[in-house]
């Protein structure tokens, strides 16, 4: 683990639900057609963030901020690639609308008896938010945002935002234009080319260790682009320009 890591991210988190279910046997159909042999697994990269410092990329405050280090920390941990293989290829997301679904099915199986009873009258678990639910050696696994924010130790809160079929009318398309590029071009190109070189490391960081990908890595979405500006160009906005970045962007 690297040096000055946090020591909260030694601890093991605490769930208010458990994402593993050990009090039955679970047994859960492949989802996926694709063969198990032929499962290629994109493993996120660990970030040695003092070797970049040494080489004069201080990135690491600008995950910092973000609360991002107890992601990182875990990175240097085991991957345990047979377990993902069993996990994968039996997921399914169930939404809302999908829980709604489940439990009208339970009911209409005995309409009499069920009708007006609970979820949990019924036997199925209390739904609050997005799941993804699969198997695992026998187990049942329920995944949601609250796990991971629990599991990372961080605030459990935010809004998202889509920038794929928009990105050129974003409120901060002219500032990542300024702040990631190397010279601000007419349109900014999708080419990591052009960028900055500390927005490059990031670039890495982010391809290699937030969202990995196989294949190219030599452009960069919108949405990337609104990631990089959040994580560097703000930063570096926040720090010279701030009053300047948040007239524009009104």
């Amino acid at each position: 683990m690297e040096a000055g890591a946090s020591s909260s991210s030694s601890r093991p988190p605490v769930f208010s639900k458990p994402p593993i279910f050990l009090t039955k046997r679970f047994d859960k159909e492949e989802k996926m057609s694709t063969p198990y042999e032929k499962l290629e697994l994109v493993i996120e990269q660990p970030v040695d963030f003092e070797s970049l410092k040494a080489n004069g990329y201080d990135v690491k405050k600008y995950f910092e901020d973000q609360y991002w280090m107890n992601f990182f920390d875990i990175l240097n941990g085991p991957v345990y690639t047979e377990l993902v293989k069993d996990f994968w290829p039996r997921c399914e997301v169930v939404e809302k609308e999908d829980a709604d679904r489940e439990y009208k099915l339970k009911v209409a199986e005995n309409p009499k008896v069920n009708k007006g009873k609970s979820r949990r009258d019924l036997g199925l678990r209390e739904f609050t938010e997005t799941e993804i639910r699969s198997g695992v050696s026998g187990f049942e696994v329920v995944i949601t945002q609250t796990t991971i924010a629990e599991l990372l130790k961080i605030p459990n809160e935010g809004f998202c935002i889509d920038f794929s079929k928009e990105g050129r009318e974003s409120p901060y398309a002219n500032m990542i234009n300024r702040y990631l590029y190397e010279s601000e071009l007419s349109e900014p190109t999708n080419k990591t080319l052009h960028l900055k070189k500390p927005v490059k490391v990031l670039v890495k960081i982010m391809q290699g260790s937030i969202f990995p990908r196989s294949g190219g890595t030599d452009q960069v979405s919108w949405n990337h682009r609104h990631f990089l500006f959040k994580h560097q160009g703000w930063y570096g906005c926040q720090e010279s320009l701030q009053e300047d970045c948040l007239t524009q962007i009104d």
